[in-house]
């Protein structure tokens, strides 16, 4: 099995070191700090305004939303979230709650965001309930000093959760941890 996978990654890593990127613009962008991306996103978001988003993104963008879907264009991030902003999340807020920033070199950056989005439609156009999300978001500088997202990672918050497990074929947050109910008792008479 091991040898197996070991081929399989092996594969993969020369299909990647193959993949040809598409030069980056010169600029300018409306990105023109790294911490810039989110508030922005945010702002298009609320307005429902793919087309903004899709603009933070360099043509050949890497997308991945919170199950896992990837996106791998300018064109197909700005037609998953139309469809959204058409469907579950017309009307929704998305809100930025944290933000943290860490330059690696002086042509990029990694930005980190804890975002909430209410307003969202379940299936049946009946509200859902909040959720709370992390975005990993990688960013280099333009020739202009001006910035451009090249990757963006949606991961939703499982609150009491240290991992997912399939369970009964359903991806499922759990936890590791003992809760009070399943801790031994003692006896009062010991202390």
């Amino acid at each position: 099995m091991a040898s197996k996978t070991s081929k399989r990654l092996k594969k993969l890593v020369k299909l990647a070191q193959l993949d040809q990127r598409r030069p980056l613009p010169p600029g300018p962008t409306p990105i023109k700090a790294p911490l810039d991306v989110v508030p922005r996103f945010a702002k298009a978001w609320n307005a429902g305004d793919a087309k903004a988003i899709s603009q933070l993104f360099a043509e050949d963008a890497d997308f991945v939303n919170v199950v896992g879907l990837w996106w791998t264009s300018r064109r197909s991030i700005r037609r998953a979230l139309a469809r959204g902003f058409q469907e579950w999340f017309a009307g929704s807020e998305f809100t930025v709650e944290k933000l943290s920033q860490r330059l690696v070199g002086p042509d990029a950056a990694v930005v980190l965001a804890r975002w909430r989005i209410e307003g969202q439609r379940d299936p049946e156009g009946e509200p859902a309930p909040p959720r709370r999300g992390i975005a990993t978001v990688v960013l280099q500088r333009l020739e202009d000093g001006s910035w451009l997202c090249v990757s963006w990672h949606n991961t939703d918050i499982a609150i009491a959760a240290d991992t997912n497990l399939v369970v009964g074929g359903v991806l499922t947050p759990t936890s590791y941890l003992r809760r009070p109910t399943e801790l031994p008792e003692t006896d009062p008479s010991d202390s």
